[in-house]
């Protein structure tokens, strides 16, 4: 059973500004593991997931589910 805390992600996101005026937004992220500091550059929620699934696939927690999906 996972321990309270023990998997533990900090993300940060933001907009990058765009030069030419009336494109998307880009949004980016960062998402550290904060139990190796290993961080990871993304441009998706799929990839944080992916992250995130990762590491817990990486320590027996199957299957992850978020608790929305």
């Amino acid at each position: 059973m996972a321990t309270a805390w023990k998997y533990r992600f900090l993300v940060d996101v933001w907009a990058e500004p765009r030069e030419i005026e009336g494109l998307p937004t880009v949004i980016r992220a960062r998402v550290v593991d904060m139990a190796t500091d290993e961080e990871h550059y993304v441009g998706s929620f799929a990839e944080i997931a992916q992250i995130i699934a990762v590491r817990l696939d990486a320590e027996g927690i199957r299957p992850a589910r978020w608790e929305r999906s």
